[in-house]
């Protein structure tokens, strides 16, 4: 997930831009509409006392110096115009917050002057981009709309416009793109919003047999992401126990949902707690920095801790384990209860002893509950001590993965999975392998909280090898030498008779995983990460010549410098809502690679994607609508047609993560996403090629509705034609099949949709309505060349064609 990002990724690689949108800005935004169609642009004519009444500064640009007065004798309307003045180089943009209806077409104008100057050289070195004038632009949650074109002179008024759709969830900014790193005057007048009518009569697509580039769409870029944040991990697995060590945990630093997001569950102490007493003990813990003490003065009563929120189902059978040390005679046991009774046990954990020793039972549910409570007692007198503990249903596969997790990842036929993240450049791999209880709990210095150490890079690839996908690891750069990278290639693929892979045998693995994905970094780059490269995929072929390795984000010297060594490519795309930005991102690695590799097979692996990786609070709840299956299927749609150079991209994040992941879960229950869906839709299409379409719009091509992509078979007998409506009226298209396709004989449909009566694009499915979005086969009743299809409001539909008859 997006957490920082380098000069070159926050700046020239508009695709993973946030926009800064402080809560007063929030507040700020306004759904008000005029009968001609106009959007009520608050103070678009800088006429108010304040001129830049409702105009919003990013605070930090704000820290800079510059004015913004009322210019009373250069104007274009009403009275007077804003004047931004700055004596030293800053960079600015002014900006207005306002929701419209999502889908819609709109068309923003304003008036602009500018004498500036040119944008500092060192800025644009990094990477920025060189736009030497102002413009006007629209930007979303999901990414930039575009801006403007670029004024023709200097110091003279000029009209600026720019056309531009709504994507989901229809809040807009404007922007006033005043300064990049520049000095000088600019003026601004009469910004407005005009809404556009757009065409009701069907659209002519012509489908042909010519197709976008050589290679097929590779299964690889249906992939997914799973990291180690917050939880993340713990939705996925089947140990239910919170705070196994009983290690001090810190709260989360974001929050999408703040009163819920993490979990509390702690331990409390239960039984004869009058005459018990309870503290952590940080001298000889089992497994991290302290055990739980509880001393028991009195005989025969029992004293002990308990914890809540565990969801047990009748016939399952659990296994309880723990590490324990005493002193006296002390008898353990442990049970499951709630709701007036028991709900497994008790059972015995035998008698404590001077030393650590492992204690471990079998719970067998006599029903099912879903806030069932675990304690823990001993009867005294004595002291006992307990560490690392954990519940693990026995049905989980691999022994650790809940099995309908497994089996909604299975489904989705991803081809990929990559294991990355944020806190791969501060946690050590090897510290995550091994018993898990050996295995100390690990503070996440990123994002708050514990990773309780039950999943590591060894149980990522046991588990993505299980469901016959790929597994792709991110290994550390950061503070770690080309030897430390090998070193790890060698534990999951060296023989084991090799220092690693002899360690991974002992681990209980001897053959090897032979994995082949690998990347240096996540999310670090610049010239002392390119200049390392070589030496780092030297040392990693030096185990494996057979690997293949992705960069982290590459710089425009890159390819230059360390071309000879890697076989991808691997920005990260967090704003495809941007798809020109983000298709300008592609083009500009293609350039590269075709001008520094010397002809090497080169790639793109997109290892991180989505509508936002940031955006944190309640509007991170986009994450998890139809609207945004909608953003995410547009840019799905481009990566068909770039097939020639993206192999990969992993959708993030795989399950529960601050309202995204495409795996929403909780003790006992679970529920997928909209794009969980469209997912499924667009793997069917892996291994086939990319046609061209030829469409009657006149509309720039990232604006027509519906949004379509077609791809034939490599036998050509089945024909694919995907299309987005991402507006709220329905849209017919009139397709015509053209050379060699033959005629339809049949097919079926694949629809994602609101299952409402009227669609909204910002419905989300949830625990208790888990398949408001989902997808809904039904057959066509097509034949022959020609055919309409109509497309309701709001959806993603597949469409799948039988073809004959050349």
């Amino acid at each position: 997930m997006k957490l920082m990002r380098g000069a070159r990724e926050y700046d020239h690689r508009r695709t993973c831009r946030l926009i800064h949108a402080g809560s007063a800005l929030l507040a700020a935004a306004v759904l008000l509409f005029a009968p001609t169609g106009k959007a009520q642009v608050i103070n678009g004519g800088f006429e108010a006392a304040t001129p830049d009444h409702s105009w919003q500064v990013d605070p930090e640009e704000a820290k800079q110096n510059f004015t913004l007065s009322a210019d009373t004798k250069d104007f274009k309307e009403g009275r007077q115009s804003l004047l931004i003045a700055a004596e030293k180089p800053v960079a600015l943009t002014l900006r207005q917050q306002l929701f419209l209806p999502v889908g819609t077409l709109w068309r923003l104008t304003g008036w602009v002057k500018a004498n500036a100057s040119a944008p500092l050289l060192a800025q644009v070195a990094t990477g920025e981009s060189g736009e030497a004038r102002p413009r006007i632009g629209m930007d979303s949650p999901g990414g930039s709309q575009g801006s403007s074109e670029e004024p023709s002179s200097s110091n003279q008024w000029q009209r600026m416009n720019l056309l531009f759709r709504v994507p989901s969830p229809g809040r807009m900014t404007i922007a006033l793109r005043v300064f990049n790193h520049q000095s000088g005057n600019v003026w601004f007048d009469d910004i407005q919003l005009q809404q556009q009518k757009e065409s009701a009569a069907p659209e002519v697509a012509s489908i042909g047999d010519e197709r976008i580039g050589k290679r097929p769409i590779d299964i690889k870029q249906g992939g997914q992401f799973i990291e180690p944040l917050c939880s993340v991990l713990p939705s996925l697995i089947a140990q239910q126990v919170a705070s196994t060590s009983f290690e001090e945990e810190t709260s989360w630093i974001y929050s999408y949902r703040k009163a819920i997001d993490q979990p509390y569950r702690p331990w409390y102490p239960d039984g004869s707690v009058h005459v018990a007493a309870y503290s952590y003990d940080t001298d000889h813990p089992f497994n991290g920095l302290r055990s739980q003490r509880i001393d028991l003065p009195v005989a025969n009563t029992w004293a002990g801790i308990s914890q809540d929120g565990f969801f047990f189902e009748a016939g399952h059978t659990y296994r309880l384990r723990m590490h324990l040390r005493s002193q006296g005679t002390t008898t353990v046991r442990a049970w499951l209860h709630g709701e007036g009774g028991a709900v497994a046990g008790p059972v015995s954990l035998g008698n404590g002893s001077s030393d650590w020793a492992a204690a471990e039972a079998l719970l067998a549910a006599k029903r099912t509950m879903h806030n069932a409570t675990l304690t823990i007692e001993f009867k005294g007198p004595g002291t006992l001590w307990i560490d690392r503990v954990y519940l693990i249903d026995k049905d989980a596969v691999l022994g650790i993965w809940r099995p309908e997790v497994v089996q909604a990842m299975k489904k989705m036929n991803a081809g990929i999975v990559r294991f990355g993240g944020s806190i791969i450049e501060v946690f050590d791999w090897d510290k995550m392998i091994g018993n898990w209880d050996d295995r100390a709990p690990i503070p996440d210095q990123a994002w708050g909280g514990i990773e309780e150490n039950f999943v590591g890079p060894e149980e990522i690839v046991k588990l993505v090898q299980h469901v016959g996908y790929e597994p792709l690891i991110c290994l550390r750069w950061t503070g770690k030498t080309p030897q430390d990278a090998a070193n790890e290639v060698e534990y999951f693929n060296g023989s084991a008779d090799t220092k690693w892979g002899s360690l991974r045998a002992k681990n209980g693995h001897p053959e090897p995983y032979h994995v082949k994905y690998w990347e240096v970094g996540n999310e670090v780059g610049g010239a002392e990460y390119d200049a390392s490269l070589d030496a780092f995929t030297d040392a990693m072929r030096k185990i494996d010549p057979t690997i293949r390795i992705s960069t982290s984000y590459p710089s425009a010297n890159t390819v230059r410098l360390a071309g000879r060594g890697i076989d991808y490519l691997s920005p990260h795309h967090y704003s495809v809502a941007d798809l020109n930005g983000t298709e300008d991102d592609l083009k500009t690695l293609r350039d590269e690679i075709v001008r520094d590799g010397n002809g090497k097979d080169i790639r793109i692996s997109v290892t991180e994607w989505n509508a936002s990786g940031g955006d944190w609070g309640l509007t991170r709840g986009m994450l998890q609508t139809l609207g945004n299956a909608l953003i995410c299927s547009r840019y799905q749609n481009m990566l068909h047609r770039y097939s020639d150079i993206v192999e990969i991209a992993n959708l993030s994040n795989f399950s529960t993560s601050f309202a995204g992941g495409q795996l929403q879960t909780g003790p006992g229950w679970i529920y997928k996403i909209p794009t969980y869906y469209t997912q499924g839709l667009y793997q069917r299409s892996a291994g086939s090629h990319t046609l061209k379409i030829t469409r009657t719009s006149h509309l720039p091509f990232y604006l027509q509705e519906p949004d379509l992509d077609a791809t034939i078979t490599p036998d050509g007998k089945t024909l694919r034609i995907y299309a987005i409506n991402s507006t709220p009226e329905r849209h017919k298209v009139n397709f015509r099949l053209t050379g060699t396709l033959g005629s339809v004989a049949g097919g079926q449909a694949f629809v994602v949709g609101d299952s409402a009566v009227v669609a909204d694009s910002e419905a989300m499915n949830s625990r208790d309505n888990p398949e408001r979005i989902s997808s809904k086969e039904q057959s066509v009743n097509l034949s022959g060349r020609n055919f309409e299809y109509e497309f309701a409001p709001f959806t993603i539909t597949l469409v799948e064609l039988r073809l004959g008859g050349k």
